[in-house]
């Protein structure tokens, strides 16, 4: 399987350091390990991806701060904090650091990694009881962050960890997501529309990488077989069961979304289901259903006034739209 992988097998030390600076109010340490080795993502013989670097970033409060509660982000390759000029990842430390919470990135340097392979989630675990030990942060208070890919990490490991896999065993509080494609169910339908339609490059390779992807760590499809699917994924709209949300209800929980029916949902051939917004609506009603009541959806669209844009607003920005001093406010309200 394209990202089943034999951690022990593929991986070389390049590099082993603990590196450190320090910035106006946080102190910031990160450590990686370079790995070998390629993914595919497609069955061309030219579509590979090297694997990355695996580690962690972690910023932490100022000296003398008291520790109240970790943020942690899950991502596949590294995190540069030192320039957050062009950031492809969630930035949130200058805002938590100062509230006294510590924000720990944890990269698996599995390109595209879903954690398809228990391997990941081990590792994930691994690096959480490393870096709580060696830095001495409480194990409470603990936030799942997650825009995007990462959004559907954060779901994995808590379902890891909620089944009694962690040898960790994180105090886990509340979980954030952006964003985030959890209903697997439904982004394989999307995948098939975005390379049929092929309205753009970006959406064509997309919707060709999902699916191979999944047909070579599910081997079957939605349509032949559905529940390793609904297994995969943190919530789905066609689980009938819906035995997830009990995973999840005693968490404190926010979904950001960004609908906009002027354009979103009525131009380009892209309807609702070829957005996020159902899961991250679907979560959190279901969630709502199953008792949780510190869960709720926070919803972006575009001012009625404004002139209508003819190009379909990007996903992966839904993040910059979100007040990180008031979530970190938030969090701090729902601290234990």
């Amino acid at each position: 399987m394209a990202l089943t992988l034999n951690m022990k097998r593929i991986t070389i030390i390049i590099y082993l350091l603990i590196f450190s600076w320090r910035t106006e109010g946080q102190q910031i340490f990160e450590r990686y390990t370079l790995q070998t080795g390629m993914m595919k993502y497609g069955s061309g013989i030219q579509d590979t991806i090297p694997y990355g670097k695996k580690g962690y970033s972690i910023a932490l409060p100022a000296n003398g701060q008291v520790i109240k509660g970790t943020v942690l982000i899950l991502e596949d390759m590294p995190v540069n904090l030192r320039d957050s000029s062009k950031a492809p990842y969630i930035q949130i430390d200058k805002e938590a650091c100062p509230k006294g919470f510590a924000v720990l990135y944890i990269s698996t340097g599995i390109p595209i990694d879903l954690y398809f392979s228990k391997s990941s989630l081990q590792y994930v675990d691994m690096i959480m009881h490393e870096v709580f030990s060696q830095f001495h942060l409480p194990n409470k208070n603990i936030f799942l962050l997650g825009a995007m890919v990462s959004g559907h990490r954060a779901l994995k490991y808590i379902e890891y960890c909620r089944m009694g896999l962690s040898r960790f065993n994180p105090n886990i509080t509340g979980l954030v997501m952006s964003e985030s494609a959890i209903d697997w169910v439904r982004q394989w339908y999307e995948c098939q529309k975005q390379v049929r339609d092929s309205l753009s490059a970006t959406g064509y390779f997309e919707g060709n990488l999902v699916s191979y992807l999944f047909k070579e760590n599910l081997k079957t499809s939605p349509i032949v077989n559905i529940g390793p699917y609904i297994d995969f994924s943190g919530y789905s709209y066609f689980d009938v069961k819906m035995t997830k949300p009990k995973l999840y209800k005693d968490l404190s929980i926010r979904a950001y979304t960004y609908a906009d029916t002027r354009y979103w949902f009525s131009a380009q051939g892209h309807g609702v289901f070829d957005s996020n917004f159902p899961d991250m609506s679907g979560f959190i009603n279901e969630q709502k259903l199953a008792g949780n009541k510190n869960a709720e959806l926070i919803v972006f669209h575009s001012n009625p006034s404004d002139p209508l844009n003819t190009e379909l607003r990007r996903q992966s920005l839904t993040w910059d739209l979100v007040d990180r001093a008031e979530l970190i406010d938030w969090m701090t309200r729902k601290m234990n």
